[in-house]
């Protein structure tokens, strides 16, 4: 939970609480993760600081053009400098440029800076896209590093706007008991989710949406079908 700004009406912000969150989790389960992956909100140096200093690594995006360390490493990408090999994800083509040694304010450490071009056709136009990222990983493969960024989107469009747009996760502003409503709507949304791709080996290819699984859900729930819903021969 985010802490009101002392003499504001407003919250501490989502960094403040962030590096909190952090810190809070290294105390209580020790080395929690490898790598935390975020959003261009979180490129600053006391946030990239808060993850080395509790043993993590960070892979953050880069969109504001008119930061230095874009305005370098671009300078040095326009020279072709940095450029790897391209490769395929799909039908998609991603061009790569990735150079390490850059410096941010305030931060010791020295950062890499990836920029990928993504060129694909869709509804018969080319189309691309230029992504950024900079990171605290030195050896990462660039491949891998595109995943973990995609990785991210995914969990953004898929687990955050559903819960949005079909559980009513909205801004939580209170304490115990709408925390703990709100936490069983995650714990629910992550069941039906472990039970669609883990369980029901084949519902990723059926063309079935997520929200006509819902449908079924509560029908059957409500006729106290529960036995056929979680048994049910191939699921």
């Amino acid at each position: 939970m985010l802490k009101p700004r002392d003499g504001s009406g407003k919250d501490e912000g989502e960094l403040t609480g962030g590096k909190r969150l952090i810190e809070r989790l290294k105390k209580r389960h020790g080395h929690f993760a490898d790598v935390i992956v975020a959003d261009a909100l979180y490129l600053n140096a006391p946030f990239i600081n808060t993850l080395k200093e509790n043993g993590l690594e960070g892979v953050i995006r880069l969109k504001d053009e008119r930061r230095m360390i874009f305005q370098d490493a671009e300078r040095l990408f326009k020279q072709d400098e940095g450029k790897k090999a391209s490769f395929w994800k799909g039908k998609k083509k991603i061009e790569v440029w990735d150079l390490s040694g850059f410096k941010m304010e305030g931060c010791p450490y020295k950062l890499r800076v990836v920029r990928y071009h993504e060129q694909w056709e869709e509804n018969g136009k080319e189309t691309e896209r230029f992504m950024w990222l900079v990171t605290t990983l030195e050896a990462a493969d660039y491949r891998v590093l595109w995943e973990m960024m995609h990785r991210r989107w995914d969990i953004e469009e898929n687990g955050f706007h559903q819960l949005k747009t079909y559980y009513h996760a909205k801004h939580c502003y209170c304490r115990d008991a709408v925390e703990t409503i709100f936490n069983l709507i995650i714990i629910g949304f992550n069941v039906r989710e472990l039970y669609l791709y883990r369980r029901s080996r084949n519902f990723a290819g059926s063309g079935i949406s997520r929200k006509s699984i819902n449908r079924i859900f509560c029908d059957d729930l409500l006729t106290e079908k529960v036995k056929q819903i979680l048994c049910e021969k191939g699921g």
